[in-house]
């Protein structure tokens, strides 16, 4: 009777091969993420398709250089990611955003910029995406940030986030309740100023003294008077709420809820 092999010997490796390249972050995957990679300049996109598709579980399934090209594109290909450049010809991020969202429902988005731009920033939270990234990061941060948005989570550069707390905090040293945050109480206006600076229900309630539970239920009751579904829109409301020169408006989509803030609203990089 023939031996079965052991689930624990060392598998042989490929002829000639050595295995893995030692710089690579992936870990297995039966199932690779697909990435639809949207820019006007083809080496740009030529260049991410490479740094991408080093890593075993990530998949580049398409490209794009105008957004009539890309909304065709995913609509065939259905990918799981789409990272959008401020270099994709057609229309502004923002609108392009709530164009795939209306195609694609299912649709996770990430921004790339090259500039910092803190309008850019709260357009692009607001219309949706689930992650925003600069032009500057490094390879590391961009392929953590389609891992962390791919798995349902959201994704801002750690740069991006310094650069609004900067404004937040500008804008708190002149006191008062922010211009929309008035229907809020003041331990639910607390707790929104955690929520987007990154905090889980969990942080939030060893900061504030309080039991999860209790952080919870302010977060729905704070969900069902600013009319959102999830923790980023709230932050986005927030986040407008502190600049004089941004409308603060409610988002009219609420697509899933984020009460629970297991994920957090920032992931940030180690």
């Amino acid at each position: 009777m023939a031996r079965k092999p052991s689930p624990h010997r060392r598998q042989p490796r490929e002829q000639g091969g050595r295995g893995p390249a030692p710089t690579s972050l992936s870990a297995p995957s039966a199932c690779p993420i697909r990435i639809v990679v949207a820019d006007g300049h083809e080496l740009i996109r030529v260049g991410i398709r490479a740094l991408l598709e080093s890593e075993r579980d990530l998949d580049v399934v398409g490209e794009a250089a105008q957004v009539d090209e890309l909304l065709t594109a995913c609509r065939r290909i259905r990918p799981d990611v789409i990272l959008v450049t401020d270099g994709l010809c057609g229309s502004t991020e923002a609108k392009t955003i709530q164009q795939l969202f209306h195609s694609l429902p299912a649709v996770r988005v990430i921004i790339l910029v090259q500039d910092d731009d803190a309008a850019l920033f709260h357009q692009a939270v607001d219309a949706g995406a689930q992650g925003f990234l600069s032009g500057s990061v490094g390879r590391e941060e961009l392929i953590k940030g389609i891992r962390t948005v791919a798995k349902g989570g959201a994704y801002l550069d750690p740069q991006a986030v310094t650069q609004t707390l900067r404004l937040l905090r500008q804008q708190q040293a002149g006191g008062g309740v922010p211009s929309g945050l008035h229907i809020l109480s003041p331990q639910e206006r607390r707790i929104i100023s955690f929520i987007a600076e990154g905090y889980t229900n969990k942080e939030i309630a060893e900061k504030l003294t309080l039991s999860d539970k209790t952080v919870k239920n302010y977060v729905a009751n704070m969900f069902t008077k600013l009319e959102v579904g999830r923790r980023t829109q709230a932050a986005a409301l927030y986040l407008k709420a502190q600049s004089p020169g941004l409308k603060a408006t409610r988002p009219t989509s609420i697509v899933s809820n984020e009460i629970d803030g297991r994920d957090g609203l920032f992931s940030f990089s180690g």
